[in-house]
Order: C-alpha cells, then structure tokens, then sequence
C-alpha cells in the first residue's frame, strides 16, 4: 500500500472517529436524546458546574446541563432530562460532587409522587454545597481562636500579676473558712440541741433495738431459705459482683496513676498543665499548622487554573510538486497533540507532526582524480536527501493582551516563531509561523493560516503553506478537533456509566 493510500486509510478512520466523538460530545440529539425534556434550576453557586456536567437522580445519570447563564445574583441552569423522568411539586435541585475532590453534577430530588406532576419548562429550587475556600476560612477562624485562648490564659496566669491573682484565691479562701468557723460558734446552742435529740435517738433505739433484732432475724431466715432454693443464680451473681468490683478497682488504680502523672507534670497532659513552655509550643504548633492550611489552599488554587487541551488535525496541500530529483513528497500533513495551560498568559504545546517532505539537506562532493598524462579531472556530486518525515513541535507561547499571542521553540523539529491572532471572540484565528531558517534552498519556511471553529470543539483551516519554494508552495485546507479537560470529564464519566451497565 503506498503513503497516500495509507494516509487516506487514516484520514477516513479519523473522520469516523471525530464523527462519534462530536456526536457524543456535541450532544447532538439522535435517537431518546432528541426528545428530552428541559426544566431550569436557581442556584446561589454553581463553581465548577460546567455544560454537560451530568444530572443524575439517586446516583443515576437522567440527564446533563443543556447551559447555563446568570440571572441577576443568581445562576440559572438548563437541565435536559431523559423522556421517561417525571418530576413533581416540591423537586429541588442540588449542585454535589463525586467524593472529596469529585466531578460536579447536578443532584435531582424528584418530589412526592403523591403530588401533581410538573409541567416541562418549570423552575426548581437549587441548593450549593459549602466551598473549599469556606472551609479553609472556618478552618483559619477556629486556630485564632484557640489561639487567642491560649494567649489569654498565658497572659492572665503568667509573671508576677499571675502569681498574685493566685495568692488573691488562696487569702479569699481562708478568710471563708474563719466565717464558717464564726457562724459554728454563733450557733452553739443549736448544735447541743441537736445533740440532745441525737441521745434521745439514741436511747429510743436501746428500746426498740431487740424488737428489731427478732424481725432481722426472722428476715435473716427466710433469706436463707431462698438463697439456698437460688443458690446456682446467687453464686454467679455474687461471681459479676466480685469481677465488676476487681475491673472497678483498676480503674480506679489507673485514674490515680494518670492522675499522678499530671500532677508530677509527666505526659503531654501534665506537661500542658505545669510547664510554660509546653503552652508556648502548642501556640506554635497553632501557628504552624495555619500557614500548613494557607500552602494548601495556595496549591489547590494553583492547580485549579492549569488547562488541557488535546488537539487533532489534518490537512491537504495539492499544490506540491514532486521534484526531479526523485525525492519523495506527499500532498497531506497530520498532527496530533496537547496544549497545557498553565498560568492565564502562558502556555505549553507539544505535537507529533507527519511533514509531507520531511527535512531536505544537499551534501555536494567533489572528487579531484590525476590522469596517467598528468592532467587532473574534477567531478563534483549533489546529493539531495530527505529524512524525519516525523517530526515535533515543542512550543511555549505567551498571551501579548490584545487577542495577540507569540509562540517560540520546535516548529517540525526545527527552531522557529508564530503570531496568532483571535478575532470574533476567538472563533477566528490568524497565524503566521517562520522555522526552517538553515535549510539549503530559500530558506526560511514560512506558513500563513487562517483557522476558524465552527463549535466549540470543530474547526475548519485554509491556507498558504511555503510560499517562497516554488516546488513546495502550496494552498492548504482541513479541519480538525480540540477536546478540552471539561470534555475528557464527560467522555469518562460516560466511559465509566456504559462500563456499570
């Protein structure tokens, strides 16, 4: 199979491929799709909700975000639902995410089914989770104010006002105690009065006591009597009685020990209680542990920004030449790879380029020979050759403001520049690439190409490819496809559904 049949083979398995995946992604309405029902939703919030983003009820994908727009302080979004989904009076909406650090969908509760349908267009009521950022916040309040405890009590307790406030207890404490012992002598009188009704008590008992004592040990006997008609149920009794009593003990044995301990300032407890600079450390460790949740906010913030975009395109350029020389030239290019965006003005592109003629060298030989007459016959030899048809694009482009971008690094495995520029809200893009400045013939290359994306995710080029190389100049044309990182999140969310079922 020769190169051109080749790379048509790959360019119909391409377009095949993009078809499915425009398809799916687009969301285009084929089949059940096309008749879906659409409701909208109110939310305080919805960071991280995306078009697309999946609807799901009890867990179970119904639906996707069809789109979404801002109504006065509040977003408003648009939820496709499956025919066959019916909600009624009293559905809400809410925006959650698969785990800690999940994917976010919108969660539908679909009401009562006591209750009336509701017709397709109504509104729902939509709830937002707590953001990160909110945590972190609450996070941070909740360290000042140990914080600021510990301050306080180190403040109140600490040098020589600490020590006099203690000694202010102790005098307050002493001076209640000779009170009490003033009130005991005011009332002496009452206190013989109840003496005297304790021996009166008493002397009533030395009456009554032996009546008591015939009664006990009637008592005594019918006890005995049971105890010997239960005394299985007695003895394991008595057993839990004497084994809770051990376990008792210990734990009272333990309580003094640990007790013990703190009050000798042993342990991290005792330590805490005693020792000054125990506090001073805990408020270190606060304080650390607050600049540890601001790094990690930062991080997350960082990562949050980063974009990825995958890329796939191809064109035709029918006006190369196949040159005298015999070297090998096809009429298409192809390109795959990803842009990753890391800070809002800067980014990184690396691709794998199949270069229709690959990179040209001209070696020229010459070869001096002496003839048996001693005349001298020179031949001189230019060798043409093509090599790494496969070649790479490893860029970094910064975003100049004004729609105006500048990219630098391998353009085809040779060091070049780009300028685009982005008209129409970005739908339109003008490009303009120089590399190749060392080649043999007319150097440099140059490429000048307009692109424009017909969706969000397909778009169309022409163009003017080597202009200054007559055997190589040529128009191009062709299209392509962008997958963005919030297009990978649906197909794999997809991916993983047909995979449940």
């Amino acid at each position: 199979m020769s190169h051109t049949a080749r790379v048509g083979v790959f360019m119909l398995a391409a377009l095949i491929v993009l078809g499915v995946f425009i398809v799916k992604i687009e969301e285009i309405p084929i089949g059940t799709h096309g008749s879906r029902v659409r409701f909208q939703a109110t939310f305080p919030s919805v960071a991280g909700l995306d078009e697309k983003s999946p609807v799901r009820i009890a867990g179970v994908r119904v639906g996707i975000v069809e789109a979404i727009s801002l109504q006065g302080d509040r977003a408003v979004a648009t939820l496709a639902l499956d025919p066959g989904v019916v909600l009624h009076e009293g559905a809400r909406a809410e925006v959650t995410s698969l785990g800690m650090l999940g994917d976010k969908y919108v969660e539908l509760f679909p009401g009562s089914p006591d209750k009336p349908p509701l017709p397709h267009g109504s509104t729902l009521a939509g709830t937002s989770p707590i953001g990160f950022d909110e945590a972190l916040k609450s996070f941070n309040s909740a360290f000042a104010n140990i914080d600021a405890v510990a301050g306080s009590m180190r403040a109140t307790l600490a040098g020589p006002e600490g020590q006099k406030r203690l000694d202010e207890i102790v005098e307050n404490i002493r001076q209640v105690t000779a009170e009490f012992r003033k009130v005991v002598e005011a009332n002496r009188s009452n206190v013989d009065a109840t003496l005297s009704n304790v021996r009166d008590f008493s002397q009533t008992l030395k009456t009554e006591l032996p009546r008591l004592a015939d009664k006990l040990v009637a008592i005594a006997d019918h006890l005995d009597e049971l105890i010997q008609e239960n005394r299985g149920n007695v003895d394991a009794s008595v057993a839990n009685v004497k084994e809770l009593t051990a376990q008792l003990r210990t734990t009272v044995d333990n309580i003094n020990k640990i007790t013990g301990k703190i009050a000798s300032g042993e342990g991290s407890i005792g330590k805490l209680v005693s020792n000054p600079e125990t506090t001073d450390n805990l408020n270190a460790a606060l304080k650390s542990g607050k600049s540890a949740a601001e790094s990690i906010k930062n991080t997350f913030g960082r990562a949050e920004g980063w974009h990825l975009d995958v890329n796939v395109r191809a064109e035709a350029l029918p006006g190369i030449q196949k040159p005298a020389s015999g070297v090998n030239a096809d009429n298409s290019r192809s390109a795959f790879g990803i842009d990753l965006q890391t800070t809002p003005r800067r980014f990184y592109r690396l691709e794998y380029v199949s270069s229709p003629v690959g990179r040209t060298t001209t070696t020229t030989d010459t070869t001096t020979v002496t003839l048996p007459g001693g005349q001298s016959q020179t031949t001189t030899t230019t060798t043409v050759r093509t090599k790494n048809v496969d070649t790479f694009n490893a860029q970094i482009g910064y975003h100049l403001g004004e729609g105006f971008t500048l990219r630098a690094g391998l353009f085809e495995s040779t060091g070049g520049v780009g300028v685009d520029r982005f008209l129409l809200k970005d739908k339109l893009r003008l490009t303009f690439e120089a590399y190749e400045f060392n080649r043999d013939v007319k150097p440099p290359h140059l490429r000048l190409e307009t692109r424009y994306f017909l969706t969000r995710n397909l778009f169309a080029y022409a163009g003017w490819d080597d202009p200054v190389w007559k055997e190589r100049s040529s128009v191009l044309f062709g299209g392509g496809i962008t997958w963005r990182d919030e297009d990978f999140k649906y197909l794999l969310g997809t991916a993983a559904s047909a995979a449940g079922r």
